[in-house]
This record gives C-alpha cells, sequence and structure tokens, in this order.
C-alpha cells in the first residue's frame, strides 16, 4: 500500500514538473538558458523584473 501511495506521489511530482517545463511563461527563459554557449558577452541587457 505505501509502495502504492509513493508511486503515485511521484508520478504527480513528475507530471507537475513536466507541465512547469513546457509552459509558455517558461519558454522565454530556456530560450535565454540555450542561447548563452553561443553568446560573446558583448551585449549585456538588463532583466526587467516581471511582475
Amino acid at each position: 500500500m505505501i509502495s502504492g501511495l509513493f508511486t503515485a506521489v511521484l508520478l504527480v511530482m513528475f507530471t507537475g514538473l513536466w507541465a512547469w517545463a513546457w509552459s509558455r511563461r517558461r519558454q522565454q527563459d530556456f530560450t535565454e538558458a540555450a542561447s548563452l554557449p553561443l553568446d560573446d558577452g558583448l551585449r549585456i541587457q538588463p532583466r526587467e523584473p516581471r511582475a
């Protein structure tokens, strides 16, 4: 019984993490992070705080 509950909790956590990673709100952050290795460091732009 406990192992079934543990499995269910892990499944819910995995689904939540997957939904967070694929949400449209996070898309810009992940796009910026993906381009960091290609950035030469010459264009530093301050990031606007989120509301």
